[in-house]
């Protein structure tokens, strides 16, 4: 029997990523709704929110009341209770 190769994870990202746990509120053309930040970088960010009526491709917007932050994105995938999103709008600062 043949070993077991290792799996190899390769990650394509153009922008560092940075693990944060802030909570926010995602905005959509329809309805808004509580969600946390749980990773962020100059490209975009990974949500913890319900997806339930998200549509990949969606614009939305994403405040972050706590930092005084505002961006907006778009919804480049959904998996379970989770949401990568892509800014099309730079916050002033991370």
């Amino acid at each position: 029997m043949l070993p077991r190769p290792k799996l190899l994870e390769i990650e394509n990202r153009g922008h560092k990523r940075h693990s944060c746990h802030w909570p926010a509120v995602l905005f959509t053309d329809n309805f808004n709704r509580s969600c946390v930040i749980e990773d962020i970088s100059n490209g975009g960010c990974r949500l913890l929110v319900n997806t339930g009526k998200l549509t990949s491709g969606s614009t939305v917007k994403i405040q972050v009341p706590a930092r005084k932050l505002s961006f907006t994105g778009k919804i480049v995938w959904l998996h379970c209770e989770e949401a990568g999103i892509k800014f099309t709008s730079k916050p002033a600062r991370l």
